[in-house]
């Protein structure tokens, strides 16, 4: 799914979240289970960054190398503990550099600093395993007018081997790993959760 919502989020947190906001400004993000994500930013990233899309020719030296190492996104997230330090290292690289989707986490367009800036009573969540109800809901709290919710992006994991996919989410162990690895989105989660309505509240971690 594209998010022109989280990206301009993004630019505007920068920007102008830690001026005092104008009173009609409003505020909207998009989030996703970041498991989920992470697991989606994998795939997508290896389709992206080969030549035809099928993983099996990239389009450089180091990312073939990284996803020769890596065949899922829970191998990936597994050895981000592992004790051998080259496969650590590359842990660290895969997910920092990739300069696409991986690399781009909530914690990066929304750091927890952005988070708690943000005004009570003017932000507002849409999640995506929910999001046609929650844009409904938005756009009844904004007296806006919505159609379908567009979705794109949906068609490219055919082009990836069976075995290149990460299918029923991360082990257990490649759960706590990304947990470590990503504390920034861990806790800018806490302080959207901590926003919520109790009925509303976020369990993604």
């Amino acid at each position: 799914m594209s998010s022109p919502i989280m990206l301009a989020m993004r630019i505007y947190a920068f920007s102008n979240v830690f001026s005092p906001p104008r009173p009609q400004d409003q505020f909207v993000l998009l989030l996703r289970d970041p498991v989920d994500r992470f697991i989606s930013a994998f795939e997508w990233d290896l389709h992206s960054k080969s030549r035809d899309g099928t993983g099996r020719d990239l389009k450089n030296r180091v990312w073939q190398k990284i996803y020769d190492r890596f065949k899922t996104a829970n191998d990936l997230a597994e050895a981000l503990s592992s004790s051998q330090h080259a496969r650590r290292d590359a842990t660290q690289f895969a997910m920092t550099q990739s300069q696409l989707h991986m690399a781009f986490d909530l914690g990066w367009y929304v750091p927890p600093l952005a988070a708690l800036a943000l005004p009570a009573g003017r932000t507002h969540v849409l999640r995506t395993h929910r999001l046609s109800e929650d844009m409904l809901a938005l756009s009844k709290t904004l007296c806006l007018t919505t159609g379908d919710v567009p979705r794109t992006k949906n068609d490219y994991k055919h082009k990836l081997p069976q075995d290149r996919l990460t299918h029923g989410g991360l082990s257990d162990l490649g759960r706590r790993n990304l947990i470590a690895a990503r504390p920034e989105t861990t806790q800018t989660l806490e302080v959207i959760h901590n926003r919520l309505p109790q009925d509303d509240a976020l369990t993604f971690m």
